[in-house]
């Protein structure tokens, strides 16, 4: 499967969530789509704490890109200097989970490093849950 059939199927799932996800697609999408990181280093490097960026002035926050990760309470998104979107970080983690879903069902070689960082990043941010 390519990674244009995946991330199709990607954006279907996470339209029929009614979660605001258009920005953390677009960045997902635009990332893989210009071969900056594969899917399963973006949700590691989430599950460390660090957002990611496609180009200069194009890129999400996670705790580790904050100054003060302590004041983390939501994921940023960026064009520019302008924050565009934020989400809170439970939708984000529920979008994640999704991605991982998707990616792991589409690329099953790849699904128990997948699911272990989905994993680390739901245990991480476990603070902020529902």
């Amino acid at each position: 499967m390519s990674d244009l059939e995946w991330l199709g199927k990607l954006k279907e799932r996470f339209s029929a969530t009614g979660l605001e996800y258009e920005d953390l697609y677009e960045l997902i999408n635009a990332s893989i789509v210009r071969n900056r990181i594969s899917f399963p280093a973006f949700i590691y490097e989430a599950s460390k704490g660090f957002g990611f960026s496609v180009g200069e002035g194009y890129f999400y926050a996670l705790d580790q890109d904050w100054d003060d990760p302590d004041a983390f309470d939501e994921v940023s998104f960026f064009l520019g200097e302008v924050e565009t979107s934020s989400i809170s970080v439970f939708d984000y983690i529920a979008l994640m989970k999704i991605a991982a879903d998707v990616y792991s069902s589409n690329f099953p070689e790849e699904k128990d490093s997948v699911e272990i960082s989905a994993k680390r990043l739901e245990d991480r941010y476990s603070k902020f849950s529902n």
